[in-house]
């Protein structure tokens, strides 16, 4: 979804939208970035593999982790554009007052559950970080890989937020849905 479909807001939920579209350009642009970098590093290791006859252990981790740290970095904007997988049976049949109000429990509800899961995720990269480990090539810390995973989930809180003010507000999740 494009974050221009929606009309410019005024006030509070205004400056939010704004914050969240100049978020959502920089989130897209490392993302991309990251995949051109997996893609590049896997077409070099190809190259070394096959031409040459030399693999790098560090080229093919690079490679993954770039992708791992794409799709965790790009979760949140996912949140507030409500473009996840949905099995909207019931929600459909629901009036337009009522669902605004259930999808802000449900928000309310998966932001207190990202909230544990950033705690766990610190805890065990504070852990990592601590015993000093290294991934299994050798020349990487296996904290840095892993950092993915609370600097993502700290996004999706964030976004989770994001969503939370929106449906506070009654303003509309995507160019779909009508503004209260």
């Amino acid at each position: 979804m494009n974050d221009l479909s929606l009309r410019e807001e005024a006030g509070f939920v205004g400056v939010v939208r704004r914050i969240e579209a100049t978020l959502n350009t920089v989130l897209k642009g490392i993302a991309v970035t990251l995949m051109w970098i997996s893609a590049s590093l896997a077409f070099i290791s190809v190259v070394l593999r096959y031409l040459f006859g030399s693999s790098y252990g560090i080229v093919e981790e690079l490679c993954r982790f770039s992708i791992v740290y794409a799709v965790l970095l790009y979760f949140g904007p996912l949140i507030t554009r409500n473009a996840h997988l949905a099995m909207t049976i019931v929600t459909d049949l629901m009036p337009a007052w009522f669902h605004r109000y259930f999808d802000l429990v449900m928000t309310v509800l998966l932001a207190l559950l990202l909230a544990v899961l950033l705690r766990a995720a610190w805890g065990w990269e504070a852990g990592l970080y601590a015993m000093n480990l290294d991934t299994m090539s050798g020349e990487l810390k296996a904290w840095i890989p892993s950092a993915a995973l609370p600097v993502g989930i700290a996004l999706a809180l964030l976004y989770t937020v994001f969503r939370v003010i929106y449906r506070i507000a009654g303003a509309p999740l995507n160019a779909n849905e009508v503004s209260e």
